[in-house]
Order: structure tokens, then sequence, then C-alpha cells
């Protein structure tokens, strides 16, 4: 077993070390990975939208074509490459495609976006790959840097994963919200910038910051999440009410932090950093335990 140490704070608030066990002979159960079923049909869409000023019209061209040959780096040979879509050909490589008639090799099959959007069977191989291989394409590997990407693969299963997986956070983070004891919404609240008075300078009750804090929650889960219950938080919560309230003393002397009171000195805070970030950052190192303690004492 291999151990690490990290600071967390404890019910009381206090702020201690914790050593974690992290097992190194971890027995892993790889279970089979269900056979991803294959599409009857590829979509592709274009990037680029054209906003018209008739409203409820779609934001795309009519009709847009797309060229039938490019010229690619391929992976597999390392190379660049000629390709071309043929209708009936297997292949879209130009080198393996001198076999053909000239005129075969001159036609040029339609490849048309139809209202942004363009729908290929799955049966039609050799268009899906001209289509993918492209420089056109926006998800392929080693484009042509002076190709502009055209369209893109619409991956449905993909885009409704990412909806569930984003609204899990959500309501996460929702629900973090609704159970935070106040001592733990408070500091995370004000550090997240919620209003803690209203527009005529009055203090907003725990009821109306809450709705706030949840609300900041749905609209922004990932850095609620991330940011909850986190010690630096909530010492800087506590330094700044130390500071509003003139316990800690930043203006006299310029660059240094004193007590209000006694004028004792408490650290030096270095050129262009934030007084307020950095003395929060301080309390949590061994030099800064002692004014963590203080802090801490004083909000009890």
């Amino acid at each position: 077993m291999a151990k690490q140490t990290r600071k967390q704070l404890d019910e009381n608030g206090n702020l201690v070390d914790v050593v974690q066990e992290i097992p190194t002979d971890i027995e892993i159960n790889v279970k089979p990975v269900a056979k991803k079923r294959e599409p009857t049909e590829y979509i592709f869409q274009l990037i680029n939208k054209v906003y018209y000023a008739s409203p409820g019209r779609i934001p795309y061209p009519e009709n847009y074509f797309v060229r039938n040959t490019d010229v690619i780096f391929d992976e597999e040979t390392e190379t660049e490459r000629n390709i071309r879509y043929l209708e009936g050909v297997n292949t879209i490589f130009e080198d393996e495609q001198e076999h053909l008639s000239d005129s075969k090799k001159k036609s040029m099959p339609e490849i048309r976006f139809v209202q942004g959007i363009l729908r290929v069977p799955a049966n039609k191989t050799s268009l899906v790959k001209f289509l993918m291989s492209s420089n056109m394409f926006n998800k392929k590997k080693k484009r042509m840097e002076h190709v502009l990407p055209v369209y893109t693969l619409v991956n449905f299963e993909e885009q409704e994963e990412q909806a569930i997986n984003r609204a899990e956070v959500r309501m996460t983070a929702m629900k973090l919200a609704m159970d935070a004891p106040v001592e733990i919404m408070y500091p995370h609240a004000q550090f997240l910038g919620v209003r803690f008075k209203n527009q005529f300078g009055e203090d907003r009750g725990e009821k109306a910051i809450r709705v706030d804090y949840l609300g900041f929650a749905e609209t922004d889960p990932d850095t609620f999440s991330n940011t909850y219950n986190n010690p630096i938080v909530r010492v800087e919560y506590m330094i700044r009410k130390a500071v509003g309230i003139n316990l800690i003393d930043l203006s006299v002397n310029k660059g240094q932090a004193i007590w209000g009171d006694t004028k004792k000195f408490i650290a030096q805070i270095p050129d262009k950093a934030d007084p307020i970030k950095f003395l929060s950052e301080f309390c949590l190192t061994e030099k800064g335990k002692e004014l963590y303690n203080q802090l801490k004492s004083m909000a009890d």
C-alpha cells in the first residue's frame, strides 16, 4: 500500500492532515464491451451557418455542393495522396483508379448538402470514406492546414450521452446546494459571487441567498462542484470577514497584514499579490497555522 497525505477540514472546522492508503495491487475485472451498433446511415452537417433576415428560416443555404477531389495526408502510407470519389468505385485513391476509363475519371458525382444536411446510406462505403478522409471534414486527423473545415459528422449517441452526463452533474450540484449547511454555504456563496445584500444595502436572508446559490449550481455546476467545501474557499471567507470588520488591517503598512487591535505583524504580502488570496493560502501552511486557528476561534 502506498500512502498519500492531504489537508482537509474536519467536522469541527479544524485543519487536519489526512493519510490515505492507496492500494497498489488492485485487481481489475474487465467486463466485455458491448459491440457498438453500426449505423444504417451517416449524417453530415455544415459547420458554418448563414443567418437570414427572414425569421424561422433554416440557417443554411438551400443547396451546398462540395468537390469530389482532395489532396490528403494518408496515415497508412505517411504520404500525401490524391483522393477522388467516383460512384460505383470501391477505392477513393486516384493512384488505385488508373485502370478506369478517362470518362469515368472525369465524372463529377454530386455531393450536395440540402439545408445543411447530407445523409449517406452506410452501404455507400466509398462516399462515406471520402467524406471522412477529406480535409473538409473537421474531425479528420492531420488535416492540411490550408483547407478550412466545411462539415462535421453528427453523432446522436455521443450527443445524448453528453447531455445525460451534463444533467447528472447539474443535479448533483443542485442537491449539494439544497443540502449544504449554512457554515459551508455562506463561504462558498461569497466565493461564487452571490449577493449578501439587497439593493437597499440590507443583509439578505438565508433563503434568498440559497435561492441564488442554487441558481449558480444549476447554471455552472462544474465550478460549483469543484469549489464546494474547499478549504481555501472557507478560509478566504474568514479572511474577508476579518478584513471587513477591521480585525485584520491591510492599510496601515503597505504590503503587510497586521492585527487591527494590537497592530501585531501577521505576514508580509508579496508585491502584486492579492492580499486576500495570499493570506488564504498562507493560512493553509505551517507558518500560517496560528493565524488560521485564531480566525477559527473568533468565528466559533
